[in-house]
């Protein structure tokens, strides 16, 4: 190797400098984007949904991918979703969760610049990946109840927004064909919906889109889907992107089973082990220990 294709190498396998360091005194307030932020904002073209957010708590992202890739990601979910739903289930539906390792087309969906630009405008400078799911849902599939995605944070949710929640259409959405149902300004009211409005779901909405494009919302907007009354399927990716504060400064994961063997169960919920948050099994696999994170997090 000469001299010239050995500097080529090393610059390309070179790491990018670290950022500029830049100690900050004040806090920023929601949607007082920095100048560098606010260029992002304008080159991915997602301005619009920026302020669709802002006023309404949630929005749109067009054309988040092309028409090839969103084929190309909507035959990987339903590949995954039936490797993990029994052929005699499929009819009714099926989805996947932790899938980031499971197919390399989950990280280019992550790593979207589009997608990270309003991510970091609504959730701060190293905001982390919180979920990446799927969901199947054909004809008759029926609907979640309306919730906020802070179902873990008590009321009044915090000025900063928490969470925020791309759903990936990869096919037409509308209400027929099962979309994302929303109350907008909800997010206003920085609260839960009380069990009357999640009956009533007052002032609901459906959400339309193309394939390809993204229906995104803050952590406080009170949302849940339409039963699908069209043939075919709704197939959608969710994505949630989250603060990067709510973390413990030890982590004791190394500690197994074993080791917690005749422990008492409050050291098990101090170390995380009996909520559904921050697991190797992701949501799916928990039952009544979602409900329990819940009912504890607004205690």
């Amino acid at each position: 190797m000469s001299e010239a294709e050995a500097l080529e190498e090393q610059e390309a396998n070179a790491q990018p400098p670290p950022p500029k360091f830049e100690k900050i005194f004040e806090t920023r307030a929601p949607f007082d984007l920095a100048d560098e932020l606010q260029a992002r904002v304008e080159t991915n073209e997602v301005a619009d949904t920026i302020e669709e957010l802002k006023e309404d708590g949630y929005g749109y992202v067009r054309r988040a991918g092309t028409r090839e890739f969103n084929a190309r990601l909507r035959q990987t979910i339903i590949r995954i979703a039936h490797e993990n739903t029994p052929e005699d289930r499929r009819a009714l539906g099926g989805g996947a969760n932790m899938l980031l390792h499971k197919d390399p087309i989950f990280e280019e969906v992550i790593l979207n610049p589009k997608l990270l630009t309003v991510a970091e405008v609504m959730c701060g400078k190293g905001a982390m990946i919180s979920q990446i799911a799927a969901s199947i849902r054909p004809k008759g599939a029926s609907a979640i109840g309306l919730h906020a995605d802070q179902n873990w944070t008590p009321a009044p949710f915090p000025l900063h927004n928490q969470l925020v929640t791309f759903c990936w259409a990869c096919d037409e959405f509308n209400e027929a064909n099962g979309s994302t149902k929303v109350v907008p300004k909800s997010h206003l009211l920085r609260r839960h919906p009380t069990e009357q409005e999640t009956t009533e779901e007052p002032g609901a909405v459906a959400t339309e889109c193309a394939p390809g494009d993204c229906v995104v919302w803050d952590g406080s907007t009170w949302h849940s889907n339409y039963p699908r009354t069209t043939d075919g399927e709704r197939v959608v990716l969710h994505v949630t992107y989250s603060r990067l504060a709510l973390r413990p400064v030890e982590s004791y994961d190394f500690l197994d089973e074993e080791w917690l063997k005749d422990k008492p169960y409050e050291l098990r919920v101090l170390l995380g082990r009996e909520d559904f948050l921050n697991t190797p099994e992701g949501a799916f696999h928990h039952g009544m220990k979602i409900l329990t994170t819940m009912n504890w997090a607004k205690s």
